[in-house]
């Protein structure tokens, strides 16, 4: 199975991540111009999700059933650390746009910000709620939209204004809307205006990044969405 795809911003890479349940995960890098696969490590004895590419195209990260979060040299495939923070499935990630952090979702309801160097642990971006599913990252800021079974998605600065205390919630920007589903796949639109929230729900919902209004419905679906993403060109 394949469970997530990633491109590097140049397009000259793509990131699978999947695996087969209880068996093993894999994750690939390609030559997407080419068609030719570059790299590929077998993680696990489950499959893998959430794998992301930093904005850099210098490591590629992925969330594991084990708990675990993996992160590979881009250009050689080398493992470069293993980090076990997460005490539930990891099933998202993303870069800072500086790729020198990123943020990690899971089952066990934490959105963790990690040194994208060395892997240490910097601190939890949210308050913890519900199990998480999904992330998505502005395009040019960090800041991150965060989703899963809450139902809510819920807009994160990346960086605390003061050092974290217990049920501190100085990062959260803005509540949106509760949907219809668990939430299982976010995005931003390229020039940041919008985000498209998709899950369990048969319908994608936009909202307006800035002031969190519902703006369209896109609907034709009879069942659960998994994965939304934007055009280039936002339309």
């Amino acid at each position: 199975r394949i469970l997530s795809l990633a491109y590097s911003p140049d397009g000259k890479y793509l990131i699978a991540g999947g695996g087969t349940p209880a068996q093993f995960g894999e994750v690939q890098i390609w030559d997407a111009r080419a068609g030719k696969l570059l790299h590929a490590a077998t993680l696990t004895n489950d499959t893998v999700f959430g794998a992301s590419i930093a904005p850099d195209s210098s490591r590629v990260s992925v969330g594991c059933a084990d708990n675990t979060v993996h992160v590979f040299e881009t250009a050689t495939g080398k493992e470069l650390y293993k980090i076990g923070n997460h005490e539930n499935w990891v099933l998202g990630s993303v870069f800072g746009a500086d790729s020198k952090r990123f943020v990690t979702v899971s089952k066990h309801r934490a959105a963790k910000l990690i040194d994208a160097s060395s892997g240490a642990f910097l601190e939890n971006v949210n308050l913890l709620r519900g199990e998480l599913n999904a992330v998505a990252r502005h395009p040019k800021k960090d800041i991150v939209v965060i989703g899963g079974d809450e139902r809510y998605p819920y807009v994160y600065q990346m960086d605390r204004p003061k050092n974290m205390k217990i049920a501190d919630d100085t990062t959260l920007i803005r509540k949106l809307d509760r949907q219809d589903g668990p939430i299982f796949s976010l995005d931003w639109s390229p020039d940041a205006s919008r985000i498209a929230v998709a899950g369990i729900a048969p319908a994608v919902n936009i909202y307006d990044a800035e002031s969190g209004k519902l703006t369209a419905q896109c609907k034709g679906h009879s069942a659960g969405i998994y994965a939304a993403a934007f055009s280039p060109d936002g339309k």
